[in-house]
């Protein structure tokens, strides 16, 4: 077991309890608003777009104010208007009080995880920082598998009241997680908050951190959330195959990550990230096979971008801390959280306009090309970051007699 500190097992048990929660309700957001709360599909799909839309305020308001009143204080503040919200959503009604509270949810993370990155890269020494964010993406996975399984289990169309119910305990996982967060094991190794930062610098003046954040964009665009669309919209893949696929992302995600930890603990981080470029230039000509040689090729191409998403967890949020002085850790994570949240939601406008136009058989080789321009930049992160840039982590010392 990695000896991260108390503090930081914390903090990264507190993740993957909220994690659990949202797992049970994050997918079936649409579904729950259309079938139980009679909303137009259509409107229901917009209403959910309210909380990546608020997380662009939310994420540099959150950097801001960890950096400014401590990390630990903007966490609890934010999971529990997330909890408040989340709860709340399970009562809802009308259509302006479900827009309303999905924006307060939203609202309540976006503040709440640049906080989170920021104390944990102030728990963690440099060089065990690709352990501590690996661990922390992978216990996101497990919580989320676990949670679409309960999900599975428990939540029904035709018995309203499980929603509710499911709702109400996503609520009660972030009161958890703020609960875990108040442990004097994070009290005590908290970092003090910070000189007082004007507004008008929200964003850090800082080259390579927006290097990183372009990547960090672009990265999201041609990730797993634009297989969520391509996949079907392309090839028209049947659901039982679409549900293949997205399971073998997550298997390969819980069962690769720790292995792949391991395996690159002495790679070079931005070389980690030019590798991510060349799987999922792999995996989008895979995706884009899939229509002509064989359908199987989108369950390939779904565990190639996991592979990705171990390699990204064990690189760009470190480099992230690693680029960040400890009084801007906060607006360091959130600017990066920012532009993960553009790259999210440009995902669906490249998608439809290439879709509605007649060009989806393009989408794949389109992405395919995204991710090969990524390489280059990644590469020139090298002169960038400060050194040490790889994941090794300190050898222990041999007992003396």
């Amino acid at each position: 077991m990695p000896r991260l500190g108390r503090g930081a097992w914390w903090l990264l048990g507190s993740e993957l309890v909220s994690a659990l929660g949202s797992g049970v309700t994050a997918p079936l957001l649409v579904v729950y608003l259309h079938a139980v709360r009679d909303i137009p599909i259509g409107p229901a799909t917009l209403a959910a777009a309210a909380g990546p839309l608020v997380s662009l305020f939310g994420n540099p308001l959150g950097g801001v104010l960890a950096d400014r009143f401590g990390a630990r204080h903007v966490i609890v503040a934010g999971l529990v208007l997330t909890a408040a919200a989340t709860a709340a959503l399970g009562t809802v009604q009308s259509l302006p009080a479900v827009v309303a509270i999905i924006a307060l949810l939203g609202g309540g993370l976006s503040i709440a995880l640049p906080a989170q990155d920021s104390l944990l890269g102030h728990l963690i020494p440099p060089e065990q920082r690709s352990t501590a964010f690996s661990l922390r993406y992978l216990g996101l996975n497990l919580g989320l598998g676990a949670g679409g399984l309960l999900a599975a289990l428990a939540v029904n169309t035709d018995n309203p009241s499980s929603f509710t119910l499911a709702y109400v305990a996503d609520g009660a996982t972030f009161l958890l997680a703020a609960l875990a967060v108040t442990v004097p094991a994070l009290r005590k190794t908290a970092p003090t908050r910070a000189a007082r930062i004007p507004l008008r610098e929200t964003l850090p003046r800082s080259r390579p951190l927006w290097l990183v954040c372009a990547l960090g964009a672009l990265f999201t665009l041609v990730g797993f959330g634009q297989f969520k669309i391509a996949a079907y919209g392309v090839t028209g893949a049947s659901a039982r195959l679409l549900g293949l696929a997205y399971l073998a992302n997550t298997l390969t995600v819980v069962a690769a990550q720790l292995p792949i930890l391991r395996l690159t603990r002495n790679w070079a981080r931005h070389r980690i990230l030019a590798v991510v470029g060349v799987l999922w230039a792999g995996a989008w000509l895979l995706v884009w096979s899939a229509d002509t040689l064989w359908s199987g090729c989108l369950v390939i191409a779904a565990g190639v971008i996991a592979l990705g998403e171990c390699l990204m967890a064990t690189s760009l949020p470190p480099i992230v801390n690693d680029l960040a002085p400890d009084h801007e850790r906060g607006r360091y994570n959130a600017s990066f959280l920012m532009a993960c949240t553009l790259g999210n939601l440009a995902v669906p406008a490249l998608a439809g306009t290439l879709l509605g136009g007649g060009l989806g058989t393009h989408l794949p080789l389109i992405l395919a090309a995204l991710a090969c321009v990524t390489v280059l930049p990644c590469l020139r992160l090298r002169n960038l970051l400060p050194v040490p840039t790889t994941t090794r982590e300190p050898e222990p010392e041999p007992a003396t007699g």
